[in-house]
C-alpha cells in the first residue's frame, strides 16, 4: 500500500479528488479541512503551514491501506520522504482564477488580495513544485474521476 501526497495551487482540484477518493472508501485527507494546519508567524508575515507531527502520526497509523493527503504549504517538502509518490495537479492560471471565483466550497480566492496571491504563487511556487514531483496531472484535460482512478491504480502498484 502506498502513501500519496497530492499538491497544487488553489483551484486545481485537490479537494474534489480527495472527496472522490473518500466517496470510494479510501483513506484521504484534505489538509484544508480540520486541524491539519497552523499559522506560522515570522518577520515576513504569517502563513498557514502543515502540522507535521499530525501528518506523521496519521501516516504511521495507516499501515495496512493506502492513504492520500492533499495540501499546498511551504513546509510540505519536509514530509516528502514519508510518501511514495508526490503528485501535482495543475491547470492554467486563467482556469484556476475562474474556478476559485466560481467555487462555493472554499471562500479563498474571492478578494483581489487573494487573487493576487494566487497569481504570485502560480508564477513563483508552481515551478518549485514541478521540480519535486513524480507526476503532474493537468486538471484541464483530465476529469476528477480519471485522476482519482489513476491515483488508485498508483496506490495499488507494488513496485
Amino acid at each position: 500500500m502506498k502513501r500519496i501526497y497530492i499538491t497544487g495551487m488553489s483551484g486545481t482540484g485537490k479537494s474534489s479528488v480527495i472527496r472522490n477518493l473518500l466517496d470510494k472508501g479510501y483513506a484521504a485527507i484534505d489538509t484544508d479541512d480540520g486541524d491539519w494546519k497552523e499559522i506560522s508567524i515570522s518577520e515576513g508575515g504569517s502563513e498557514w503551514i502543515l502540522r507535521e507531527d499530525q501528518i506523521r502520526s496519521v501516516i504511521a497509523k495507516c499501515r495496512k491501506s493506502s492513504i492520500f493527503i492533499s495540501g499546498c504549504c511551504s513546509n510540505q517538502a519536509n514530509l516528502y520522504p514519508l510518501f511514495d509518490y508526490i503528485v501535482l495537479l495543475s491547470a492554467s492560471l486563467e482556469t484556476i482564477l475562474n474556478r476559485v471565483a466560481e467555487r462555493t466550497s472554499n471562500p479563498y480566492g474571492k478578494t483581489s488580495e487573494e487573487r493576487n496571491e494566487i497569481i504570485w504563487n502560480y508564477e513563483n511556487i508552481q515551478p518549485l513544485l514541478q521540480e519535486n514531483v513524480h507526476f503532474e496531472l493537468n486538471t484541464e484535460v483530465m476529469t476528477t474521476e480519471e485522476i482519482t482512478m489513476l491515483l488508485i491504480e498508483l496506490s495499488d502498484n507494488d513496485e
